[in-house]
């Protein structure tokens, strides 16, 4: 993988979805490409469509028109199925509320990642979650449950189990939004670090103005459109 290539383009994408007096137009004409090895923070205030675009740029939501490449794949007209098979094993996503599963360990919450996207099974899911999890600082943490755990412990481990099938491409919606700042400034870390690491894109959403001025490259929304 080159720094060159490209792992996303977007091209005049818009959304529309649907409201009490009529359509909703919340992104406008968004057009950029996302290359190999940035890491690029999408900024702008509430409303201004930062969430929708990671959305649709990472196949979680169809956009209304335009084009979206992920990873030399058109989005545009895929079903839920196909849109699954572009992301298995090549796209991490980290959500805010974390999204971890309840009634499974941390270890089971990681190698379930890597058997769901075909990499591993069994005990050699199993090993590879547990190095994961050690790499973000919870190998004492393998048998606890998301209860059990913290809320920045919970966001080391979706890291985990977004980073452990080893992506092409990782998209983080506001990571560090629902921590205070010491969980914050160590999950931000994390994630650059593994990001770098393995060579991967980050593209993350976030508010924090000193996580978007650590990135390589700031894109900024105002009312569903980039900023200029």
């Amino acid at each position: 993988m080159t720094q060159s290539e490209i792992l996303l383009s977007l091209d005049n994408v818009t959304l529309s979805l649907p409201g009490a007096d009529g359509p909703v137009h919340i992104l406008k004409g968004i057009d950029g490409q996302i290359r190999a090895g940035e890491i690029v923070a999408i900024t702008g205030r509430s409303g201004s469509g930062k969430s929708s675009l990671l959305a649709v740029a990472s196949g979680l939501e169809p956009a209304s028109g335009g084009s979206v490449k992920l990873l030399g794949t058109e989005l545009v007209g895929l079903n839920e199925d196909q849109l699954a098979a572009v992301r298995r094993g090549r796209v991490g996503i980290v959500f805010q509320a974390f999204h971890l599963l309840p009634n499974m360990t941390a270890l089971e919450n990681v190698a379930t990642a890597l058997e769901t996207a075909d990499i591993a099974t069994g005990q050699t899911a199993r090993k590879a979650a547990a190095s994961a999890l050690e790499k973000v600082g919870l190998g004492h943490r393998l048998k606890h449950y998301p209860s059990q755990l913290s809320g920045g412990e919970q966001q080391r481990v979706a890291v985990a189990r977004a980073t452990v099938i080893q992506p092409k491409l990782i998209f983080a919606d506001e990571p560090t939004g629902n921590l205070d700042q010491s969980a914050g400034q160590s999950v931000r870390d994390l994630l650059f670090e593994v990001a770098r690491s393995q060579g991967a894109a980050l593209v993350l959403v976030t508010h924090e103005a000193s996580l978007a001025e650590a990135c390589d490259r700031i894109v900024r929304l105002e009312d569903g459109k980039v900023a200029t």
